[in-house]
């Protein structure tokens, strides 16, 4: 295996050799500001990675999210072992400030808010409900009535409607002892 692992790079480190060879001129006087072998480099991870990912060949869209976070927290840890190595501090790197990071910091912000209001009405409504339990023990089953009945109403509903039901089920059933 480690034979070919080494044949493997070997033949990475070629490829890129080659692509320097054959249009490393004609990059620079584009003005790439990037040295031929580091962009063509960058090339090439940015394809595995993409790949690894499921990501389209050609358009770099539709790829497995939980596999790119995957790779991205490893090469994460990675980074911070090399730091304990060379006794550095462990860094916290930040995004760039370019518009499209700044807009993602604010969009993952604002998920988190969402999420923190949604883990907190859910906590108190599991207590309410709790409550509400131990004076009208019927209580799960008169909130489960109206979803039934909009149920009965879409029966032969079109695919939205269905997942509508579904999902209102799903969320009840955080809250009452149905199983949804």
């Amino acid at each position: 295996m480690h034979q070919a692992d080494e044949e493997l790079f070997r033949a990475v480190d070629e490829a890129i050799d080659q692509a320097v060879r054959a249009a490393g001129a004609k990059l620079q006087s584009l003005g790439v500001s990037a040295a031929p072998h580091d962009y063509f480099s960058d090339g090439a991870l940015r394809h595995l990675f993409m790949g690894l990912c499921g990501a389209d060949a050609q358009t770099f869209e539709n790829g497995d999210p939980d596999v790119a976070w995957k790779i991205l927290y490893a090469g994460r840890n990675v980074a911070r072992r090399w730091e304990r190595q060379q006794g550095r501090p462990a860094s916290m790197r930040q995004k760039n400030e370019r518009a499209e990071d700044i807009a993602k910091n604010q969009s993952e912000r604002q998920q988190l808010a969402r999420s923190a209001e949604s883990f907190a009405l859910r906590t108190v409504l599991r207590a309410l409900m709790e409550k509400a339990r131990a004076t009208d023990p019927q209580i799960d089953a008169r909130l489960q009535a109206p979803v039934d009945a909009r149920a009965a109403e879409l029966a032969d509903g079109s695919e939205a409607e269905l997942a509508f039901i579904e999902t209102a089920r799903n969320y009840l059933a955080l809250f009452t002892k149905s199983t949804g």
